[in-house]
């Protein structure tokens, strides 16, 4: 079955959630060997990219590690992603979500080509980044270490990513995290917006 919006029209943020939910519980019936195989195959890695398999920038979007690992990505996504698929419509959202997840694996590749990366985390950070860069003023509650809720305004939240995402990269902490595709994809997420607005202005 299709995934409707309320003016009758396909959801796209829908079927993104969907398809990560499905493909993750697909992916909990496999074996550890089934892992290793799916994750080599379909995961981003330096050693995939080399050998031609390009089609690793998207699928690796759509793996995810653990439950944890898919319900944060899918809040994320949730949150910021109904106020940008209803300004963009629905497949210019789906082309911008998966141009910043492409966009974080090729920074991830850059600054850490060795572990194989999976997950929405990137093309998320520059969905919630381009939220924060349309609607700055915004008033948000975020959960800090998704239990405190924080009173803020929606700037500040795309900043945070980037401000964090750096500082991991340079720190080399929690190097287990794909933190250079956060901080790809955020950036990606800002660029788009800025340079949809200067060609707004030259219309």
């Amino acid at each position: 079955m299709l995934s409707l919006r309320q003016d009758g029209r396909l959801s796209v943020l829908r079927l993104l959630v969907a398809a990560n939910v499905v493909i993750f519980l697909l992916g909990s019936l496999l074996t550890p060997m089934g892992h290793i195989r799916v994750d080599g195959l379909f995961g981003l890695s330096s050693r995939g990219i080399s050998g031609g398999m390009l089609w690793q920038f998207l699928t690796y979007q759509f793996l995810h590690a653990s439950i944890f690992h898919l319900l944060v990505n899918m809040l994320g996504l949730w949150f910021a992603g109904r106020i940008l698929e209803n300004l963009l419509g629905g497949w210019r959202f789906l082309l911008f979500y998966l141009s910043c997840g492409i966009a974080g694996g090729i920074l991830q590749l850059v600054v850490s080509p060795g572990p194989i990366l999976i997950g929405a985390s990137g093309a998320v950070c520059g969905v919630i980044a381009a939220f924060s860069a349309l609607y700055p003023e915004m008033p948000i509650t975020a959960l800090l270490f998704f239990v405190v809720p924080v009173r803020m305004r929606a700037k500040w939240l795309g900043r945070i990513i980037v401000i964090l995402s750096a500082f991991l990269i340079l720190t080399r902490l929690m190097g287990n995290v794909g933190n250079a595709a956060h901080l790809g994809g955020a950036l990606a997420g800002y660029a788009i917006v800025w340079l949809g607005r200067r060609r707004a202005m030259r219309q």
